[in-house]
């Protein structure tokens, strides 16, 4: 029997180890894997030696791994794009390990990367699986790739924060006119625009900026304005992506922005943007926070990571490889074969914004309320009343 060898690369979610956990459990089970090995961390640990053996992990050790968020379990890393050199070192690493089945769990660049070494080392068993908080992966009609497992806990996060921003904004707005929270998304509106799922018969004053409909910095003080002439006060969401100013912008290996460990930040440029124009603001970017918080990961989506897992290993038992394991709308699971994959990098579609108005539309909250069950975990006695 030959080895398993699963990876992560990129940024984590709160469910990715539950994919591990099935990947494991279905594994271990299947009568024709030997061992389980894990790169600590990703594909840079295997290619240094740097391996955990996960094969007799015990019943009770992978159920808290596949309730556990983050990736701390076994690392994760953003790897340079490989070149012949790398490539004929992770096959003698490879051959080395006796690896004869590979899955790489991540985003766009970790398909991109797990095609390069498919092609490259085409005698073993290889797959990819979903994962980004940012619902940024798969393809553009939703048909294959119905939603990235861990996004649905990140809607629930930000609900419930909503709750918190809006009880703070309530009580302060005699000073802080305005509050504004910053998403992750890198260019896309998916998270900034669940933001609504806080209020949906918009009675809030709730003010949305999708990078899917850039609005020039006059347009967007000439909204919060009129919000706060209307209510008093006003809460935003902002994407990280979304352009309010120019700034520096620190690449990693891949020539991919990091929001995270840039100079500013685009909170940070709408907060001054509103202070020189007399309007006092305040900033709120819980960065990490919103894919590794314990406290509002869904259960069902735990399940659709799991699953997955699950699924990547039953597909190997039937000669399948060379795919990306995908979840449709019918909550069915398809495997997608990498070779047909150009492009799964998508944005949010057009009906799913309210042009000009800053903000999405109905058919993007019927989208988020079919994916998942959100609840405010807490009630709170505010403006005279429970709120």
């Amino acid at each position: 029997m030959k080895n398993l060898l699963v990876t992560m690369s990129g940024g984590t979610t709160s469910v990715i180890n539950a994919t591990l956990a099935g990947i494991i459990k279905s594994a271990r089970q299947s009568k024709m894997i030997d061992k389980i090995y894990a790169g600590y961390p990703g594909i840079v640990g295997f290619m240094n030696d740097s391996i955990i053996n996960l094969t007799d992990l015990t019943e009770k050790e992978i159920n808290i791994l596949k309730n556990s968020p983050g990736s701390a379990s076994i690392g994760t890393t953003r790897a340079k794009i490989f070149d012949i050199d790398d490539l004929n070192n992770l096959k003698e690493k490879f051959e080395k390990y006796k690896i004869g089945f590979f899955i790489n769990i991540g985003g766009n660049g970790t398909i991109k990367q797990t095609k390069l070494i498919a092609s490259h080392i085409d005698e073993i068993f290889v797959a990819s699986a979903p994962k980004t908080v940012d619902n940024d992966l798969g393809d553009h009609e939703f048909e294959d790739l119905w939603f990235t497992p861990g996004f649905p806990s990140c809607v629930n996060y930000w609900k419930n924060k909503m709750f918190m921003l809006d009880n703070e904004n309530i009580g302060a707005s005699t000073n802080d006119k305005v509050l504004i929270a910053q998403t992750f998304g890198r260019e896309t509106g998916f998270i900034v625009g669940s933001l609504r799922m806080y209020d949906v018969n918009r009675r809030k004053p709730i003010i949305l900026l999708l990078p899917e409909d850039q609005r020039s910095p006059s347009e967007i003080l000439n909204k919060i304005e009129n919000t706060i002439e209307k209510h008093g006060r006003a809460i935003i969401g902002i994407c990280e992506g979304y352009k309010i100013k120019k700034y520096n912008h620190n690449l990693d290996q891949t020539g991919q922005i990091m929001y995270g460990s840039c100079e500013t930040s685009s909170m940070q440029q709408l907060v001054n943007l509103c202070n020189k124009n007399k309007i006092q603001a305040r900033g709120y970017n819980p960065t990490v926070d919103q894919r590794q918080n314990f406290n509002f990961t869904l259960d069902k989506d735990i399940k659709t990571g799991y699953t997955i897992g699950v699924e990547i290993i039953n597909n190997f038992k039937k000669n399948k490889s060379h795919f990306f394991q995908s979840y449709n709308h019918k909550k069915q699971m398809k495997t997608i074969p990498l070779n047909t994959i150009k492009n799964y990098s998508r944005k949010m579609k057009n009906q799913w914004i309210d042009f000009g108005n800053f903000d999405v539309s109905q058919d993007y909250v019927d989208y988020l309320e079919a994916i998942g069950k959100y609840s405010i975990k807490q009630k709170v006695f505010s403006a005279g009343k429970i709120l």
